[in-house]
């Protein structure tokens, strides 16, 4: 495979597994929020009880192929770090399509045997800790390796680009340390909070697609 070409199926895995990422939010929208956004995590959608966990399961499956094919083209044609941190992204992204969890956690009523007050997690529910955990260090990892290559970006950019991009990484590494802190804290609502961090982190991957192949500062 030619090196352009290379660089064409990172450029376009990492655009399209950026949207399918993001556009969980969109079906949960079309669907009428059946569960209420400012609480409720992305991943929740996808639970067991719920009735149309399918079509997140499968954004989320779509979404972690793209990113672990961006992964595996960049790792050959340019920073190996970045091309392993979208792999592990993208294989843990599929990790947790694939573990839904039990319930709904940010609504405790709809868990099993809550009117008995016992419940044993299954192994699906308790993976899906992992690969989430897991999804989140190298969310942190991609935003660092945008941040060292934004820093040789083109000359062409202008002082606002140049500020915005330079702030974006460290501004989604905030978000995703925001993101862990509401969960602990549900009163300042971790949906509200993930769905900003979502949206950040795929806009930073689309600027980082843009990125590829751009003519470094002199």
């Amino acid at each position: 495979m030619k090196m352009l070409d290379r660089a064409k199926i990172y450029r376009t895995a990492l655009r399209l597994g950026a949207v399918a990422y993001s556009s969980g939010m969109l079906g949960e929208a079309l669907l009428g929020w059946k569960l209420d956004p400012r609480v409720t995590l992305l991943s929740e959608l996808a639970a067991r009880d719920r009735e149309h966990r399918r079509l997140f399961q499968v954004l989320d499956l779509g979404a972690g192929s793209l990113f672990v094919t961006a992964g595996m083209t960049q790792r050959k044609n340019g920073p190996k770090r970045l091309g392993t941190w979208l792999e592990v992204f993208g294989a843990a992204t599929i990790g947790d399509a694939l573990s839904p969890l039990d319930f709904p956690i940010s609504h405790e009523h709809l868990r099993p045997g809550h009117a008995q007050k016992q419940w044993t997690p299954s192994i699906s529910h308790t993976m899906h800790y992992v690969t989430t955990t897991v999804a989140g260090v190298a969310a942190a990892g991609i935003c660092l390796e945008h941040w060292k290559i934004q820093r040789s970006g083109q000359d062409s950019d202008s002082l606002a680009a140049r500020i915005l991009r330079t702030c974006a990484g460290p501004a989604v590494g905030v978000l995703l340390l925001s993101e862990t802190l509401t969960v602990v804290f549900p009163k300042l609502l971790p949906g509200v909070v993930q769905r900003v961090q979502t949206l950040a982190f795929s806009a930073l991957c689309l600027d980082l697609a843009s990125l590829d192949g751009a003519k470094p500062r002199n």
